[in-house]
């Protein structure tokens, strides 16, 4: 049995720096429950890719998409990576990827008490964004569904004028890299607080990631 985060890959090294740790606060939960290793690889830019580690599975393989919103990787890309990790004819499961989850919103919580700042603070969550316009209603639903008084979203495909002012500014990304460093730039921008860091450091998307292996 095997558990494998599929994860998107970035040109920049700290994305998957920040994925490996935690890949690690994981592997020995997930151990112990019997799901066997755990191992990452990615849809570009880093290495492995599915195609390299799938023809040595040959049992069951538990397949958990690190993406925060639906875009096109998630419509096309996850399905293609799933296809490779069976080639050693493992039997494949797909899980939920980490969209969605309110476990998100306390992700957000540590990153923001990390930097000394209150989570009660009118905050703005800045992701990615996509060109059908999903990734963004992705996020306000979440925000939607578990409302904290003060609180916005946006993407940096459709940003939201003043949408940062009076906030403090957190990327709604699971690691630092390009998307990280490009909503930096919007928040000194417009003279806002940044709030560093992914949200693969935080207990709680390690909790969810261990919540969508285990059920």
């Amino acid at each position: 049995m095997t558990t494998v985060l599929l994860a998107h890959g970035s040109p920049d090294a700290r994305h998957a720096a920040t994925l490996e740790r935690l890949r690690a606060r994981v592997a020995g939960p997930l151990d112990e429950a019997g799901r066997g290793s755990t191992h990452l690889v990615y849809i570009e830019h880093d290495h492995p890719p599915p195609d390299e580690l799938g023809p040595g599975i040959a049992d069951e393989v538990t397949v958990v998409p690190m993406l925060i919103t639906p875009a096109f990787h998630a419509r096309v890309d996850v399905p293609a990576a799933v296809r490779a990790l069976g080639a050693g004819g493992a039997h494949a499961r797909v899980t939920s990827a980490l969209g969605g989850h309110p476990l998100l919103l306390d992700a957000v919580d540590e990153r923001l008490r990390a930097a000394g700042h209150d989570p009660g603070s009118p905050t703005l969550l800045v992701a990615g964004g996509s060109s059908s316009g999903q990734a963004g209603q992705s996020i306000r639903r979440l925000l939607d569904a578990h409302p904290r008084e003060g609180w916005l979203t946006m993407t940096l495909a459709a940003p939201r004028a003043g949408a940062a002012r009076g906030r403090l500014v957190v990327p709604a990304t699971l690691a630092e890299g390009v998307l990280h460093d490009r909503v930096a730039a919007l928040a000194e921008a417009n003279g806002a607080p940044f709030i560093p860091g992914g949200l693969a450091d935080t207990d709680a998307v390690a909790r969810l990631v261990l919540h969508r292996v285990l059920g």
